[in-house]
């Protein structure tokens, strides 16, 4: 599965738009990591059957299995492309990834669930994240300086819409502060400032293109997370202080302006037309009872005016979007899923809280406010978080 993620973040982009030899890559590598035999098993319905001592596979097995089927079904009758069905169950399949990955991982014993196999996986999605930022960069001809000046362009294939950017944004300086506070290795101090470099190589680039809210929910999660160090080791304040003052000093100009062009975006553009994109899936499901029940179906499109009108299949919230493919049915199976995860990242926020407050600016984006729940990487994101609640040690290295 890292290797998969560090193909997706070199060489891939969150949304593909056709199906190439890379993305092929990755589907190979994500069949050898979770075998043939819990897929069968999940999409035939055999694992309906099979008792699990986790408590979220037994709601989020039979959740999937009617988010498959149903949606399906239903889209095949409606007539829909059988390329616009393809492009909405793969997702599908990502966003429940845990249920494939999880029990896989579990079946190494402590390779795959201990710590070794929650930083590998960690370490997996902040490199991929890192990848994708460097790109950015990359495509934006390494303008550093052009940040807090001017808003820069997302440029091609949205490489920053992906969480595992934001991820690596808050997880490295995270981990930064947590090789610092272990200390006692000489290699360490280096680890931690190459770490710092690189989330900030990750926030200057949302910072770049100005994405407001995913800045905003990273720099409380990171404040969270040195209020948290500093309440354990008091003796990190100091260099904290330091590190804060220094880069007020060096990119004062620059953060000052990207709160500026920040408060600017929101300004002109509010919510992006979220809310009018919700009122028009609203009233399309409202006028037919089993399109409120049951959705269109996958494959389903409709006129987004999020979009200037035009007729896709997708909306910009993981509600919206459910409720137009699902309809109710599958908005309560969806939200039993999700609900079923919020125990074992509590148990995570007791257990190891740099972790599970690095979790949840990319998960909060992507389940709640943006299209990148239907990426690969938030699959993988619920993945970790499961996979480290059942572990007493992930990212922090205390």
């Amino acid at each position: 599965m890292p290797a998969a993620l560090l193909i997706y973040g070199g060489l891939s982009v969150p949304a593909p738009p056709a199906l190439r030899w890379v993305e092929a890559a990755i589907g190979l590598l994500m069949v050898l990591a979770v075998g043939w035999r819990r897929p069968l098993a999940v999409t035939t319905g055999h694992a309906l059957r099979a008792r699990s001592d986790a408590g979220w596979q037994t709601v989020a097995v039979p959740a999937l299995a009617w988010l498959l089927w149903a949606p399906l079904l239903r889209g095949a009758a409606l007539g829909w492309e059988a390329a616009d069905i393809l492009r909405d169950v793969v997702p599908l399949l990502y966003l429940f990834l845990p249920v494939l990955l999880v029990p896989a991982l579990k079946r190494l014993g402590p390779a795959g669930v201990g710590p070794w196999g929650v930083r590998a996986l960690a370490g997996g999605l902040a490199l991929a994240g890192l990848l994708l930022a460097l790109r950015w960069w990359r495509q934006s001809g390494w303008g550093f300086g052009a940040v807090g000046m001017r808003a820069m362009a997302d440029g091609g294939g949205y490489l920053l819409n992906a969480p595992s950017v934001l991820f690596a944004a808050v997880a490295l300086p995270a981990l930064s502060l947590s090789l610092l506070a272990s200390g006692g290795r000489v290699w360490r101090p280096a680890v931690a400032l190459a770490s710092a470099a690189a989330g900030a190589v990750c926030l200057g680039a949302l910072g770049g293109a100005v994405h407001r809210t995913a800045l905003g929910l990273a720099a409380l999660s990171l404040a969270l997370i040195a209020l948290w160090w500093v309440r354990r080791r008091p003796v990190l304040a100091l260099p904290l202080l330091l590190g804060v003052g220094l880069a007020a000093a060096l990119a004062g100009d620059a953060l000052t302006g990207i709160w500026q062009q920040a408060a600017e975006k929101t300004r002109l553009t509010g919510a992006n037309t979220r809310w009018e994109e919700a009122a028009v899936v609203i009233d399309h499901v409202a006028a037919s009872p089993w399109a409120l029940l049951f959705g269109d179906g996958w494959g389903a499109r409709i006129a987004n005016p999020a979009v200037g009108g035009w007729r896709v299949g997708y909306t910009h919230t993981l509600v919206s979007y459910s409720l137009l493919k699902t309809g109710l049915l599958g908005m309560l199976a969806l939200g039993a899923y999700l609900g079923a995860l919020v125990r074992p990242w509590c148990r995570l926020l007791a257990d190891d809280p740099p972790l599970a407050l690095a979790l949840v600016p990319p998960l909060l984006m992507a389940l709640g406010l943006h299209t990148s729940f239907k990426y690969l990487d938030t699959g993988v994101l619920l993945s970790l978080m499961l996979l480290a609640a059942g572990c007493r040690k992930g990212l922090s290295t205390r």
